[in-house]
């Protein structure tokens, strides 16, 4: 059983998908984990929702919780596998050759890895030879919490962090409830929307993230939540993306004068 969305993203990608007895529920892609249990959220995992599908191993990240339950599934014999959470492209693609090596697959991880670096590369490349930092306002539209800005010590800036970019809110850690009055005054030069289900992010109740330049110059991103911010194997289409949105370096310089 697999609990993180981009744990479970990675063994589909090995090919190790009828090992999986259930996933958990940020555990929605690809499409085909519609079709397995799906037992709790990776933060709140239920001991006997979990001990009931009769799982062996259990592989999640750092961020599972309740330890009591964790440690409770342990002394019931399953083997639970915490692996870091991973905000760098080296940490994600040392995840990946972790979860091969958990599953027996240690070969087809390490081809797996080695061809998500050869892309990650690539782009990191084009992103260097961009020659500057744009300002990237993130913004985070996630269920119940409705719409939050991106701060620091988030995968938000970790990926922007990859891509040579900057987060263009500062004074924030972690996600916040988003502010009208910042997202005036960040000035980005592109717009980044993770949404948790697709349509989530309402641009009509927000005009003040219309009104920005970067908005109306089509300088924005709306895509799926798990695929920016998992560091899964979708890594390199998530910075891809980002990048795409971004502006020339004439563009951030007449930004920034």
């Amino acid at each position: 059983m697999t609990a993180d969305g981009a744990i479970t993203e990675i063994v589909y990608r090995l090919g190790l998908e009828s090992l999986l007895v259930g996933v958990d529920t940020t555990s929605g892609y690809p499409e085909q984990t519609e079709s397995l249990p799906k037992v709790g959220y990776l933060r709140a995992l239920p001991f006997e929702g979990v001990l009931a599908l009769k799982p062996d191993l259990l592989i999640t990240s750092e961020q599972a919780a309740p330890e009591e339950n964790l440690d409770r599934l342990a002394r019931a014999g399953v083997q639970v596998e915490k692996l870091p959470s991973a905000w760098t492209p080296k940490a994600a693609l040392e995840r990946i050759e972790s979860v091969g090596s958990l599953l027996g697959s240690e070969e087809r991880a390490v081809r797996l890895a080695a061809d998500l670096r050869s892309k990650i590369n690539r782009i990191q490349q084009a992103s260097s030879a961009r020659g500057s930092e744009p300002k990237v306002l993130f913004i985070l539209a996630a269920g119940n919490h409705s719409v939050m800005l991106a701060g620091e010590g988030t995968a938000a800036t970790a990926l922007l962090d990859a891509i040579d970019a900057v987060n263009a809110v500062s004074g924030i850690q972690g996600y916040k409830p988003a502010n009208r009055e910042a997202i005036l005054a960040s000035q980005p030069d592109a717009i980044v929307i993770a949404e948790s289900t697709p349509g989530q992010f309402e641009i009509r109740s927000w005009p003040e993230v219309e009104r920005l330049d970067a908005w109306q110059n089509g300088r924005r991103l709306v895509a799926d939540s798990m695929m920016l911010l998992g560091f899964g194997p979708r890594l390199p289409d998530a910075m891809a993306a980002v990048n795409e949105v971004l502006p020339a370096p004439s563009d951030v310089a007449a930004n920034d004068s």
